[in-house]
């Protein structure tokens, strides 16, 4: 039997048992279930097509770790949201045809060091190493590098009784991490050191930054990318970890400014542009922006000897040279290493000075560079920073010292 119903006039109508009108309310969510499962299906196509907009740094770190070495290499980092990418941990590359990486990448922990314990053992003097590159030791086995020799000339130092370096009747073991990862910016170093600084429980820090600071590799620069992806609760932060949303405003940005072909690298095989931007290190192309203009640099120094002076640690400053300036000419780097010494003069901070350390060794000391390198170097060459290492934490404690007492 049918019911009756009554329509917008109020005039019954037959309605055929077990159906009723469907309400407002039913017909919006309807309608936005239909809307939302038709947005996930984007999301999910987006995603299929595009790598995201957050993993562009990472992206390009990986085309240039490939460009220089061999298929094995993109194999030794993973994404970081604050850094761009970090060591994976243990990771061990045995392979005679790779030139930059061999043997230990990186111990339990992610550091290119021997495994150690988060809590130090009385008696230990912790020494950590932020850096690039040139810290890690690209070309280099990780007993060879500057770190790992220091550590072996402070306990040189301490099993003889000679050393000035460390007060032996205080100290009887020194450990030295490696905490450098290889295409790290102060921009890197300073959210490394955020992440790590208290965790390590130094009570010596080192900062090497300067080799890829000015390198250009877009037409961004690393504070740029990082905007993109901080989440600082706002609604377009919010939106931002939508993959359609950022191909739309990586669109959006094109049409505002668009960059030159040549300085967008693709998750496609084609190393074009990691060719490019390499040879960007070596003569860079003002069209590009430096990953971290000289302000910044100057900015993120600071910012690290703020959070070492916060907690009462001696900072010590590397500078580090190319070949050409080992050998007396002139190097783009030059300028971020005079903000290094404006920065230790300002702050009464002692610097590491492999840069003389070449240079009163030029004829043996250029030599030491890694073939077709102009920044990494073999042993011998860590050798060396490692004793500049050695020479500013003599001044540096010794400083301390007169300041204490």
């Amino acid at each position: 039997m049918d019911g009756l119903s009554s329509d917008s006039r109020g005039i019954e109508r037959n309605v055929p048992r077990g159906q009723r009108p469907v309400s407002h309310v039913r017909k919006l969510l309807f309608s936005a279930a239909t809307v939302a499962a038709v947005l996930l299906l984007l999301e999910a196509g987006a995603r299929v097509v595009s790598p995201g907009a957050q993993n562009q740094r990472f992206r390009q770190i990986n085309q240039i770790v490939m460009f220089l070495g061999t298929q094995p290499s993109d194999l030794m980092l993973d994404f970081d949201s604050e850094r761009f990418w970090k060591l994976k941990p243990n990771i061990t590359i045995n392979d005679p045809d790779n030139t930059f990486w061999q043997g230990t990448v990186s111990n339990a922990q992610g550091f290119r060091c021997s495994d150690f314990d988060l809590k130090k053992t009385p008696g230990t003097l912790r020494i950590v190493c932020f850096g690039d590159s040139s810290t890690f030791g690209i070309g280099a086995r990780m007993e060879d590098t500057w770190p790992a020799q220091l550590q072996q000339l402070l306990a040189d130092g301490i099993a003889t009784g000679s050393s000035t370096s460390v007060d032996t009747r205080d100290v009887r073991r020194v450990e030295v991490i490696n905490a450098g990862v290889p295409g790290y910016t102060s921009h890197q170093g300073v959210q490394h050191m955020r992440q790590k600084l208290d965790d390590l429980d130094p009570d010596i820090v080192m900062a090497s930054y300067a080799n890829n600071d000015f390198w250009h590799w877009d037409d961004q620069t690393d504070a740029q990318h990082a905007a993109r992806l901080n989440c600082d609760g706002d609604l377009r932060s919010m939106l931002m970890h939508s993959r359609i949303m950022q191909l739309m405003d990586d669109l959006c940005s094109r049409v505002q400014s668009p960059p030159a072909p040549e300085t967008v690298a693709t998750a496609s095989p084609n190393q074009h542009w990691a060719e490019a931007a390499t040879v960007n290190y070596f003569a860079p192309n003002d069209k590009w922006t430096r990953r971290v203009p000289l302000d910044s640099f100057r900015d993120n120094v600071n910012r690290m000897a703020d959070m070492c002076e916060q907690r009462s640690l001696p900072l010590i400053l590397v500078k580090w040279p190319d070949q050409p300036q080992a050998a007396g000419n002139w190097s783009p780097r030059i300028a971020y290493q005079n903000v290094l010494e404006e920065v230790a003069a300002e702050r009464a901070l002692q610097i590491a000075d492999v840069v003389r350390l070449f240079q009163e060794n030029r004829g043996w000391s250029v030599g030491t560079y890694v073939p077709n390198d102009i920044v990494h170097v073999n042993r011998d060459g860590n050798s060396l920073a490692a004793i500049a290492a050695r020479e500013a934490i003599e001044l540096a404690r010794s400083q301390s010292k007169l300041m204490t007492n």
